[in-house]
């Protein structure tokens, strides 16, 4: 069960690195993600941290 969730957090964490990268490349000319660089910067960090607390309280030694 704990591996099903740390590769649950992993391709969350890849999911929104893709969406990163597309927000701040520019590789479409009509990029609907390109007015909402910060934003999506932001939930990146976010999403991050998240991850990270996750990860520490599920190999928490006790």
């Amino acid at each position: 069960m704990r591996t099903a969730v740390l590769i649950t957090f992993a391709l969350i964490w890849i999911l929104s690195l893709i969406v990163l990268a597309a927000a701040l490349i520019d590789l479409f000319p009509d990029n609907p993600l390109k007015e909402y660089r910060l934003v999506v910067g932001l939930g990146f960090i976010v999403v991050t941290q998240l991850v990270r607390k996750a990860y520490r309280n599920l190999n928490r030694v006790e």
